[in-house]
């Protein structure tokens, strides 16, 4: 009997095609002319559909895709000799993964949803690491019972493999930043919010769970330097400057007295208005750096006055 014949399995593209082409009466669906009408509505609606769409049908769970789902089996791979074959073949190597789903689907337990799970299968002639976000749905049949199952899912490798990325671009970022004992900080200008990392809340004299009142972040200042600092970061508030900020001054602790000399670097970022929405950067404990410069600053001055004092030239032979 032609398949052509069945209206149910009209069109579909390459999927549709060889669902017609295939010799079902080899399988336990046996010819289409056999299908019960709930199989026969549920493939017109897999093959139909441009998501993604796996099926399993009957006791055996014979195996249907359409065209969405088929670049997600590579090549080199399932596709297509093993489409109407059983679910334990066509997943044979994933099968201690899916059958609890199915389980769970078939014995009325209701359906299933899944989100970037691992799920690593045989494509491109290789086992690969694959991720999906799915949901597993019963196919009631007419009889009232669960006799198949859609899976609508969607391939989230490049998704999931991106986040990583991120991830460990960000591990590594606080990794430096913390091996070069750097503070971290990001000042809202709309709203005045103040974020620092633990160290600059140690620096203020916080709990690592405190949050950072602006107040505290300008207390902690130097009187000598709370202007100078107010003047740069305004100037980095403006379009014309670039958005860059750049300045050393000092900050007491509000507890212990202790003085820290710091390096502050930041950069703003300004809406299409031209309006600065955040300024955000580090900050570094420069203090031995400075009182090494300045000890070498004096360590000069004295032997310029030892010099004039004498009143002896100083020369260079080569």
């Amino acid at each position: 009997m032609q398949h052509n014949n069945y209206k149910f399995l009209e069109g579909g593209g390459e999927m549709g095609a060889l669902i017609r082409e295939h010799d079902w009466s080899e399988t336990s669906l046996g010819s289409p002319d056999q299908w019960p009408v709930s199989l026969r509505t549920t493939i017109g609606i897999v093959l139909n559909t441009k998501f993604p769409m796996f099926m399993y049908w009957g006791p055996d769970l014979v195996c249907f895709y359409n065209d969405a789902y088929r670049p997600s089996l590579g090549i080199n791979g399932k596709h297509p000799t093993l489409l109407g074959a059983p679910a334990k073949i066509f997943w044979a190597e994933i099968w201690r993964i899916l059958k609890p789903l199915i389980d769970q689907v078939l014995s009325g337990g209701g359906a299933t949803w899944s989100e970037d799970q691992l799920i690593p299968f045989y494509r491109n002639g290789a086992i690969e690491d694959i991720y999906w976000t799915f949901s597993y749905s019963p196919v009631i049949d007419e009889t009232g019972a669960p006799a198949g199952i859609i899976v609508a899912c969607s391939e989230t490798t490049e998704k999931v493999q991106t986040l990583n990325k991120i991830k460990e671009s960000k591990e590594e970022l606080e990794f430096a930043i913390d091996a070069a004992e750097l503070g971290t900080w990001d000042l809202n200008p709309q709203t005045n919010k103040f974020i620092g990392n633990d160290r600059i809340k140690d620096w203020f004299g916080l709990p690592p769970d405190a949050e950072i009142e602006l107040s505290r972040a300008i207390g902690v200042i130097a009187d000598k330097d709370r202007e100078r600092v107010s003047r740069a970061i305004q100037a980095a508030l403006q379009p014309s400057s670039g958005g860059k900020y750049d300045i050393e001054y000092s900050i007491i602790h509000p507890d212990t007295g202790k003085e820290r000399i710091v390096r502050a670097r930041g950069k703003a970022l300004y809406n299409s208005g031209g309006i600065a929405i955040r300024l955000n950067g580090t900050l570094q404990d420069i203090t031995e750096e400075v009182i090494a410069r300045r000890a070498i600053e004096v360590a000069e001055a004295r032997a310029r006055l030892v010099l004039d004092a004498a009143e002896m030239g100083t020369f260079d032979l080569t």
